[in-house]
């Protein structure tokens, strides 16, 4: 008797959130000073996360990203760090992100408590 392996994991989710979120390190990494707000390829980063991995994983890997940068690591543009980094101009920037998930995930769910409701009619 054959056994199937699952192929995939919370291993293999785990190491692919924690890949894209060392990419979105690397890619915060390369910044060309255009004023306050320095212009990045952490957006591309961030997009390739939410593009390869979906909207669930991305915002894991963007959520782990900037938890790296308020424990220390220099995680933010110029190679900053630190909860105050993201008080400032980054501000501006980063939660944007997070934002629309959370609306998301609020919709969400909304919806599936009213559709139970409505199904245990």
């Amino acid at each position: 008797m054959l056994m199937s392996v699952p192929t995939h994991t919370k291993a293999l989710d785990l190491a692919y959130i924690a890949l894209m979120a060392a990419l979105i390190a690397l890619c915060a990494w390369i910044s060309v000073p255009l004023g306050p707000v320095p212009f990045t390829m952490q957006t591309f980063g961030i997009f390739a996360a939410l593009g390869l991995l979906g909207g669930r994983r991305g915002t894991l890997a963007f959520l782990i990203y900037l938890l790296l940068g308020i424990v220390g690591l220099p995680v933010f543009s110029g190679f900053s760090a630190g909860a105050g980094v993201l008080f400032g101009a980054l501000t501006l920037c980063v939660f944007p992100y997070v934002l629309p998930d959370l609306g998301k995930i609020f919709l969400a769910l909304v919806l599936v408590s009213r559709v139970k409701k409505h199904l245990a009619l």
